[in-house]
């Protein structure tokens, strides 16, 4: 059997092109990172070009935030304010804390990142990461991706004109779906729930952990928002959780409460796993 010439011109352009991309992945117009931090794993996806090298920022971005908000690190920011230094603020340690204040207004103390009310220490573990997600999605976008997807597993942020479908965990079965959300238009996720660490989330205005939901899953537009939704949603408990969310606009919630009924949010639309 003869093979025509244009036969082995294809296959000698494809060779081509696998042998470009390897020897300059810059070129390549999809990319995934993993990486652990801020106590999570995380996987950053992006499409566009330069695709690896736009991962590879992202996950450092994460990495320069989580160097400021520790409460670990001695070098942190967040560690010397604790420790009683004197400090200048970076400008994303500054915007955290006006944030985190902002939505401790709105939820009515509910969501607090200062532990004990007579000036304690500050603690952003409820809103740190989605800052972080947020910040990695604008510097994606920044630098022309096209569309992608930080995952820091508690907290999500999409962009681009892609969907994605995430999945939400039952807070009591490993291996059940509640349901799924479909991501888009710079959707961002975000899970507050007992099942992996126990009761660790504290009604910062009693000290005592909260106990009237399983797991609170929020949907909005901005990332570090969704972050703090969810934990102060959590706190509120099913019937004040929901009247918070109802009132807000762009943010939607799915709730199991403590005793596993599930509750949504009038405007959340859920497919299938």
């Amino acid at each position: 059997m003869k093979i025509r010439p244009f036969y082995l011109w294809m296959v000698f352009l494809l060779m081509l092109i696998i042998a470009l991309v390897r020897t300059h992945p810059e070129l390549s117009s999809t990319a995934e990172n993993k990486e652990f931090l801020m106590g999570t794993p995380i996987r950053v996806k992006v499409e566009g070009p330069n695709a690896p090298r736009l991962a590879n920022l992202a996950i450092e971005e994460i990495r320069r935030l989580d160097r400021l908000f520790s409460k670990f690190n001695p070098q942190s920011e967040v560690y010397q304010l604790n420790s009683g230094k004197k400090i200048r603020l970076s400008p994303d340690t500054s915007r955290i804390l006006e944030e985190a204040n902002k939505l401790a207004k709105l939820t009515q103390g509910a969501f607090d990142v200062n532990l004990g009310q007579a000036g304690g220490e500050i603690d952003l573990g409820a809103i740190a990461k989605g800052y972080a997600a947020e910040s990695a999605r604008k510097l994606l976008l920044k630098k022309g991706a096209k569309s992608g997807m930080i995952d820091m597993r508690s907290s999500i942020a999409v962009f681009g004109p892609k969907a994605w479908k995430v999945g939400i965990q039952h807070p009591r079965d490993r291996k059940k779906l509640i349901g799924a959300v479909v991501l888009e238009n710079g959707e961002s996720l975000a899970t507050s729930g007992d099942y992996e660490r126990g009761e660790h989330i504290l009604d910062p205005r009693t000290g005592k952990p909260a106990r009237e939901c399983q797991s609170v899953t929020i949907v909005g537009k901005d990332a570090a928002e969704t972050d703090a939704f969810s934990t102060a949603v959590f706190v509120l408990g099913p019937k004040r959780g929901m009247d918070l969310v109802e009132s807000l606009p762009g943010i939607e919630a799915l709730m199991v409460d403590r005793n596993g009924k599930i509750i949504k949010s009038t405007g959340l639309i859920l497919a299938k796993p």
